[in-house]
């Protein structure tokens, strides 16, 4: 039997910086679906934001929030794990009608990382890849003035570990309940399915804005691997009147997880304090005024994992 030691690691550990593999709580495959791919503003609220994401930046946590998008919207992203994995992310919103449709699609994956056989012989390694790609549909629509966002998605998952592969069909659900202009709820149900063998997660929110330049969202996400874990978000803004030219917006984020150990090797860490950090996600956005019908933005999200190292993503995304 073939021992791929980076698969193992990546199993019991790719469930981003709030989440801690525990296999005696429910069952659940596939478990790359829990890293907050496709959004550096989600992954840098701490992946928090059921009832405050919108447009491509909820498509991987909650299809109600596309329903709000009034423009076309184009995303792209890229994910740099640590220990090599990575992946690129690519969404797109547009709004028919009283509805809005999303499309995503998402691949992931490792190549040529340290494999040996049961005597502890090394492999090829260039024969070893680990290969995970998703897609799906979306579809939602706004009610009641738009105070309640309903939205439903298709996904596509194949997953290949070398040795094997799976592939499934699974179904996302959720709803944004807006009650007043600072506060609204936020509730998803992803990866859900009769035969479903994709590692599930329930999502409640609510996200609170205390004024037009500071918000705090807060989450509390079950999986069906783990215990149910809180978290929360927030975004301070510098708007586009102070600036002329844009906006900015800083970001952290705090989701409870294990203690990974202090970092010694990356300098990044060191530089920034965070070799000893974890549980905690930092992020930054700048957004351009809106220009000839469009308007463009550049977010940046940089998550520390002690002695692993970190977890970095940035995304592309243009409205028109």
């Amino acid at each position: 039997m073939k021992i791929k030691f980076l698969a193992i690691l990546f199993l019991l550990l790719s469930a981003n910086n709030s989440y801690c593999f525990d296999s005696s709580i429910g069952t659940g495959g596939s478990v790359f679906m829990k890293i907050p791919s496709g959004s550096a503003k989600l992954q840098g609220l701490g992946n928090n934001g059921v009832s405050y994401l919108e447009g491509t930046d909820a498509m991987s946590v909650n299809p109600a929030g596309i329903a709000t998008s009034q423009m076309r919207e184009l995303n792209f992203s890229y994910l740099s794990w640590f220990a090599d994995y990575s992946g690129k992310y690519i969404s797109y919103v547009e709004p028919i009608g009283q509805s809005v449709i999303g499309l995503n699609l998402a691949y992931f994956g490792v190549d040529g990382f340290d494999a040996r056989d049961a005597s502890g012989v090394p492999l090829n390694s260039t024969d070893i890849k680990a290969k995970h790609i998703y897609g799906s549909l979306a579809l939602a629509k706004t009610f009641f003035l738009e105070r309640l966002s309903l939205g439903v998605a298709i996904k596509g998952i194949s997953e290949d570990n070398y040795e094997s592969t799976n592939k499934n069909t699974v179904y996302d659900m959720g709803a944004v309940l807006r009650l007043s202009r600072k506060l609204s709820i936020g509730w998803s149900m992803q990866n859900t399915g009769k035969k479903s063998k994709v590692v599930g997660v329930q999502r409640y929110g609510l996200t609170w804005k205390f004024n037009p330049f500071l918000l705090a969202t807060f989450d509390q996400k079950k999986f069906t691997d783990s215990k149910a874990i809180p978290g929360f978000g927030a975004e301070f803004t510098i708007p586009e009147e102070l600036l002329q030219v844009g906006k900015v917006v800083f970001r952290t984020g705090y989701s409870d997880t294990v203690d990974y150990g202090r970092n010694y090797d990356d300098k990044t860490l060191d530089t920034f304090g965070l070799s000893n950090v974890h549980g905690w996600s930092f992020g930054i956005g700048i957004y351009t005024a809106q220009a000839f019908g469009s308007i463009y933005s550049f977010d940046y999200s940089l998550v520390p994992f002690g002695a692993l190292g970190k977890s970095s993503q940035f995304t592309i995304k243009i409205q028109f």
